[in-house]
């Protein structure tokens, strides 16, 4: 029993250094190319802000806080964490604050912009806003972390070094009491940088991103309705990302989701909704196909506090009083 049980300790720790040098050559891979790209957080509707600045002030004032973690229990595995602020409308124009900090490994990068939005009323419920970011994206690289095998000095690792961009990004938001339309691209600026040292370069890279989102809010009776949505992201040099989510909302109250994604990933989703608070746990699960062998399940979870009271997510506030009398 004894050996029995010190060869499964022994497999589990190989299966976890296997899981660290893939992170790690992920990382050093970016020597040769990059193209930087925002993770794909499953509460998507609550996270607009940080792709689409048009989602600004459209839904009230709140502050919003995701993670998302993923390979737990291995030193070094992706997390994501993003905080967003936007104020309420005043004059149809409102502003907000978004962070995002996504870390493999010994890498860190992100974006921390300041957003802008204008809401133009075409009637009937319908609005049409207009946004515009602007702020820096990041990458940092912590090469103390980095397990080494020798001390001996490694041109590749001299090349990883801290840098920081300029970002603007724009984007519209069409919305109505039973849907939303939305276009944008985070940062319309194509960022290149190269470092040359001992006749090794390294280039890093920013190409720009096109976020297509769109969803629909259908009342099923007076305790019900379904809510599917949809985010479709289009980068040049990287597989398009394509997540579908359908939720059944009971009053307001509690949300249940599943979805689907072009990634071999299926995930379910669980929210509850207080009076002036957002509570979220998300969880995905990597089919067994290829292109998930050296991935694990993800786990995310959201805090949304509202200041006044309104939801952040793309359905109005007269819909809502009109689901509530009912």
């Amino acid at each position: 029993m004894v050996i029995h049980h010190l060869l499964i300790l022994k497999k589990q720790k190989m299966k976890n250094q296997y899981k660290t040098l893939a992170l790690t050559f992920l990382v050093l891979s970016s020597l040769v190319s990059k193209a930087q790209q925002q993770p794909n957080f499953l509460f998507f509707e609550q996270n607009m802000n940080l792709f689409n600045p048009a989602y600004t002030g459209s839904h009230g004032s709140f502050a919003a806080m995701h993670y998302r973690s993923a390979w737990s229990g291995t030193d070094g595995a992706p997390r994501a964490a993003s905080f967003l602020y936007t104020t309420s409308e005043k004059n149809n124009a409102a502003w907000g604050f978004s962070f995002l900090s996504d870390r493999v490994n010994i890498e860190n990068n992100g974006l921390a912009t300041i957003d802008y939005s204008y809401k133009l009323a075409f009637g009937g419920n319908t609005n049409l806003y207009l946004g515009i970011k602007a702020g820096v994206s990041f990458n940092n690289f912590d090469l103390d972390r980095l397990n080494r095998i020798t001390q001996e000095n490694n041109p590749n690792l001299s090349n990883l070094q801290n840098y920081m961009n300029p970002l603007v990004g724009i984007g519209a938001l069409l919305k109505s009491n039973n849907y939303f339309l939305g276009l944008s691209s985070p940062n319309i600026l194509h960022a290149k940088r190269f470092k040359e040292d001992a006749g090794v370069v390294a280039t890093a890279m920013y190409n720009s991103s096109v976020y297509g989102t769109v969803g629909f809010y259908v009342k099923l009776n007076s305790f019900l309705r379904l809510s599917p949505s949809m985010v479709y992201r289009m980068v040049s040099d990287a597989p398009n990302q394509l997540t579908a989510i359908t939720k059944i909302e009971l009053k307001e109250k509690l949300s249940l989701g599943v979805g689907l994604s072009n990634n071999d990933y299926i995930s379910t989703m669980f929210q509850v909704k207080l009076p002036k608070m957002d509570l979220g746990f998300g969880y995905e699960i990597g089919q067994n196909t290829s292109s998930t062998a050296i991935r694990a399940n993800t786990a995310e979870i959201m805090l949304v506090y509202r200041f006044d009271g309104k939801k952040p997510s793309v359905e109005s506030s007269k819909g809502d009083e009109k689901l509530s009398e009912n």
